[in-house]
């Protein structure tokens, strides 16, 4: 009896285990007429490089796909992060895998022709199901252990490279569409749309001339701008772009101080502009390559060098000979010393030395001044002196006329300033005092006269009197007085007051004359 109870159990434990393991069996077919589980697909991909997706989460991974995408970077989302592990291979892979949900199943090519390597993807009850083959040796590895050691190594360099670089690098699809950024990027979307939070991908597109910046196979680097409206600023860059495979490789540096440079660079032109506008003088400026860089219009009233012979930047050289050839500037004896002096000019020039009159074959005079500017250039300045020059020719015509009037006169006349010195005096005067003051050492005082002439005459207080009445500062008039030269002459002295504080003090000898005598007066004003 007892063992067929024992019998008994034991058939129903069996029995009841079939039953349950039937009843599991049922159950896993049911689940998988729906679709694979998360351990199937993973158990199908033991032997393989494979990723298992829901929505941006890695779900799991094979530990081959665990080792080619290595460590994760702050704040990005399991897809970014395999996004951004195979995208050099694969530029086009986030736009293919889109397509994964309504293909069910696709099959992504490498960029490279040479490249053996693929990506199978399948669609799976809402997972995305990732399977990196080689087409050649299916079971070699794809990547050894020292090899992928260094891969991580570089690719934590340029990580870091990219993360703390000053200036905007991101990776735009063909579609325009942002599949990587560096940190530099994602601050500026952040700040011109602060909903745009490193989370949020893509991030938006701030620039919209990459395909300017990338036209053609020589890139060009173009400046943009962006407004932050939220701060009311306006940011410049400049803008380049490359072309690398089906994506487009942007990078923006920072040209705010640039831009409000040329700004300030342009104002201040300008002001030089106009300022040169209104000066008579001619400037030209010749840049350190020495070809004309400025030139203002007076200078083409000047030189008479037509305008668009100006705007062609003639260089050093041509500018001076086209001068020669229109005779405005001296004519030399000979070509050769010619260019000689137009070396020793530019040098002078170069060193601020420069400074010469040129008297013109047309009877102008022209002051040329050379100096030094920044950066090795050098500047010209042409002004015309002629009426200058005239002026003072006439001026020392009508001293040297006056000279001759006041040298014909038989009486010694000398002139002093309000101040006391000589300024004027006719032969007359040097033979009667043996000293012409227009030929001595220094200037002549009315104390070096009078001490002269009291070595000459008796004494006198005529001389004192006549220093009072040379200095004196209120209303004079017209006097008389006479001395008696060591000879025995009588000498007969006339002081008058001129205009502008100056006095004329004239003598003559009575004996030679035969002048009649003519009492002293006291001076008044002295």
């Amino acid at each position: 009896m007892l063992e067929f109870d024992l019998l008994t159990i034991l058939l129903t434990t069996a029995a009841s285990f079939v039953v349950a393991v039937f009843a599991l069996w049922i159950s896993l077919r049911t689940i998988g007429g729906k679709g694979k589980s998360t351990y199937d697909l993973m158990i199908e991909s033991d032997a393989e490089t494979a990723f298992l997706f829901d929505n941006d989460v890695l779900v799991d991974a094979t530990q081959s796909a665990r080792d080619l995408l290595g460590k994760k970077p702050d704040n990005t989302t399991d897809w970014q992060w395999f996004i951004s592990a195979f995208n050099p291979q694969y530029s086009t892979l986030a736009d293919d895998l889109g397509a994964l949900g309504d293909a069910g199943a696709l099959t992504i090519m490498p960029d490279s022709e040479d490249d053996t390597s693929r990506i199978n993807a399948e669609w799976w009850n809402g997972l995305a199901r990732l399977v990196l083959s080689n087409t050649e040796g299916a079971s070699e590895p794809l990547i050894d252990g020292l090899g992928l050691a260094a891969l991580e190594t570089e690719l934590d360099i340029l990580r870091h490279t990219a993360k703390l670089a000053p200036y905007l690098v991101w990776q735009e699809t063909r579609s325009g569409q942002i599949d990587w950024a560096n940190a530099a990027y994602l601050a500026l979307a952040k700040s011109i749309r602060p909903d745009n939070h490193n989370n949020s991908w893509p991030p938006i597109r701030l620039f919209n001339h990459t395909a300017v910046a990338h036209h053609g196979t020589d890139p060009q680097t173009v400046r943009v701008s962006i407004e932050n409206k939220s701060i009311n600023e306006m940011r410049w860059f400049d803008l380049s772009c490359k072309q690398v495979n089906e994506s487009t490789l942007c990078f923006a540096t920072p040209a705010d101080a640039t831009v409000r440079a040329e700004v300030s660079l342009k104002g201040f032109v300008q002001t030089l502009t106009k300022t040169f506008a209104h000066l008579s003088i001619g400037l030209t400026v010749f840049d350190k390559d020495r070809e004309l860089a400025l030139f203002n219009p007076a200078l083409t009233d000047l030189t008479k060098l037509p305008f668009d012979f100006l705007s062609a930047r003639p260089t050093f050289y041509t500018f001076l000979d086209r001068l020669r050839e229109n005779q405005m500037m001296p004519e030399p004896k000979d070509y050769k010393n010619w260019r000689h002096q137009i070396t020793a000019l530019e040098e002078a020039a170069a060193d601020g030395t420069y400074e010469e009159t040129w008297a013109l074959p047309s009877g102008q005079t022209y002051r040329v001044i050379g100096r030094p500017h920044a950066d090795g250039a050098v500047a010209l300045l042409f002004e015309d002196i002629s009426a200058e020059i005239s002026l003072t020719r006439n001026f020392r015509e009508e001293l040297e006329i006056s000279q001759s009037v006041l040298d014909v006169l038989q009486d010694a006349v000398v002139v002093f300033s309000s101040s006391g010195m000589i300024t004027i005096s006719n032969a007359a005067y040097a033979k009667l005092w043996g000293v012409d003051p227009s030929t001595a050492f220094g200037e002549m005082s009315i104390v070096d006269a009078t001490r002269l002439w009291n070595d000459t005459c008796d004494p006198t207080p005529l001389w004192d009197e006549l220093r009072g009445f040379v200095g004196a500062q209120n209303a004079r008039q017209e006097w008389f007085g006479s001395a008696t030269l060591d000879t025995g002459q009588r000498l007969d002295c006339q002081f008058s007051p001129l205009t502008g504080g100056a006095t004329m003090v004239t003598f003559r000898i009575e004996t030679l004359l035969q002048t009649s005598k003519t009492p002293r007066k006291k001076p008044v004003g002295a």
